[in-house]
């Protein structure tokens, strides 16, 4: 749903990309923008849809995921504070390559396509931003590629686990069902549900209903990351 309040200045300061611009810039951005609430569960775009903004979480977590040739579901990224997705026209492309979905209360400021050109001609400090966001693209298309390529489902699935852990609690933990954790990992209930049960008998999880705990969240991190730790 649309939220009729304004998208205030010192919200938009909240946004990493938006920290050094002068405060003239930041609050023509946010002029700009228009304020949207989505409830847990609910899509913010499909996969193959014309792109037309780009999506700055304000509160909440998004998730990215897309469909393989075979119909499975793989998850590609999560969204959290702070972080944009979409953008689709920094990248010349005209529609969606996946879909976003809202996996807690989502609060997202949308910055049109038609805004986000006319900051690039008219503004040089915003190019900035730009800039910004863009790197932010390379290193989840980096990260994306490496996890397709090389890791096993294994890897695949504690890096989930890593991903939406809730660290404000101890011991921290991941409210996640055995059939969300699969198709965010790009596999099947089954299999995650066995992997779980070995990381129990090693220590490193805890099973319970409803949610996941954290024993030892070392342990889950993929061997080339544990090696330059």
């Amino acid at each position: 749903m649309v939220d009729r309040a304004p998208v205030r200045t010192s919200d938009l300061r909240e946004i990493p990309a938006f920290h050094s611009l002068p405060d003239a810039q930041v609050s023509s951005v946010a002029a700009l923008m228009v304020r949207r609430h989505f409830a847990p569960g609910q899509i913010i775009f499909m996969e193959g849809d014309k792109s037309g903004a780009m999506w700055f979480v304000f509160s909440g977590r998004v998730k990215i995921i897309k469909q393989s040739l075979n119909g499975r579901i793989q998850g590609l990224c999560l969204m959290d504070r702070g972080k944009c997705f979409g953008g689709c026209s920094l990248f010349d492309m005209d529609h969606n390559p996946a879909t976003a979905q809202a996996l807690t209360e989502v609060t997202l400021f949308i910055l049109p396509e038609q805004a986000v050109g006319q900051m690039g001609e008219n503004d040089p400090n915003l190019v900035k931003v730009l800039l910004h966001i863009y790197s932010q693209r390379l290193e989840h298309l980096a990260r994306v590629s490496e996890v397709l390529g090389s890791w096993t489902v294994a890897d695949r699935i504690n890096d989930c686990l890593l991903t939406y852990i809730n660290r404000s609690v101890q011991p921290p933990v991941v409210d996640l069902t055995h059939e969300k954790l699969a198709s965010l990992s790009g596999t099947v209930r089954e299999v995650v549900t066995r992997h779980l049960s070995l990381l129990e008998k090693e220590g490193v999880v805890h099973n319970t209903s409803g949610h996941i705990i954290i024993l030892n969240p070392d342990a889950l991190l993929p061997p080339c990351a544990a090696e330059s730790r």
